[in-house]
């Protein structure tokens, strides 16, 4: 699954960033390929948590947060300015496809 300079590869379970490997977390590969399969589609961060976490009991929004910004660290050029996991404020998180895509 490729969308702009982000390489998902479902089959060995990895993330390349402008071809060079990203080191992520089972969690993180979770949710991003999540979101990847899903773009432009926008999730609570319940629905998120449910999702990756498969809990439907316990749910902790801080976690989440703190996923995302460790995806955003390590695959965004500019993490405070991010090109695809961008926050829906007072809803969620979503997959945006860059335009060259």
């Amino acid at each position: 699954m490729d969308y702009g300079s982000l390489c998902l590869d479902e089959d060995a379970c990895c993330v390349y960033q402008d071809g060079v490997l990203a080191e992520l977390s089972a969690k993180e590969f979770l949710l991003l390929q999540f979101l990847m399969r899903n773009p432009e589609k926008v999730f609570t961060k319940k629905q998120l948590y449910r999702q990756v976490w498969d809990d439907d009991l316990y749910f902790d929004d801080n976690t989440i947060m703190v996923h995302v910004s460790r995806l955003r660290s390590k695959l965004e050029k500019d993490p405070r300015n991010p090109e695809y996991i961008k926050t829906i404020r007072g809803i969620g998180y979503k997959f945006h496809i860059p335009r060259d895509n």
